[in-house]
């Protein structure tokens, strides 16, 4: 059944993509960038940038992720999920118009950093396989969480922090 409701944009976007690209784990998301027309570059930049998106008039819309060898691929994956958001997002924010975003550590929290650190989240964890494959583990709950980080191609970190977000029990996992 399609679902009538969304919370935010930023649901409805990777709800969307998840139903009409016919996602699976860990999300391929190359192919979602392909599909929405934005090209990809991986460059290796100083270390303070993580990923940038580029919009201009007349233009395929640019991404550009951070290759350093201090960005592990599961940063990298969800700088490009971010980055698509921005992409996604953007359009409401100025249609046409020209959009420049540089996200580092240090760039400031704003309502659209926010929503696409969100976008994010859901389109690499959406929340129903989260709870499958939670659910799927529960005869191995010490390694649970690093299987399953595995699985979406995302660092133990967010999954912790996702399974927190959905009030799902963490142990103490640590890396070896």
């Amino acid at each position: 059944m399609a679902r009538l409701h969304f919370q935010s944009e930023a649901e409805l976007y990777a709800h969307k993509a998840w139903e009409t690209l016919k996602l699976e784990l860990p999300v391929d998301l190359g192919l979602v960038a392909s599909r929405l027309g934005i090209e990809v570059h991986e460059r290796e930049f100083i270390d303070d940038i993580d990923g940038l998106y580029m919009r201009l008039p007349g233009a395929p819309p640019i991404i550009a992720i951070n290759t350093s060898y201090t960005k592990p691929l599961s940063r990298r994956r969800f700088t490009l999920a971010h980055e698509i958001g921005h992409h996604l997002l953007g359009v409401r924010v100025s249609p046409g118009s020209r959009l420049l975003f540089f996200d580092t550590s240090k760039t400031s929290r704003t309502m659209m950093e926010r929503a696409c650190d969100h976008f994010a989240v859901l389109l690499l964890m959406p929340e129903a396989l989260i709870r499958h494959h939670y659910t799927e583990l529960s005869y191995n709950a010490e390694q649970r969480t690093g299987i399953m980080a595995e699985r979406f191609g995302v660092s133990a970190w967010a999954m912790r922090r996702r399974l927190r977000e959905l009030s799902l029990p963490v142990k103490n996992w640590r890396r070896a």
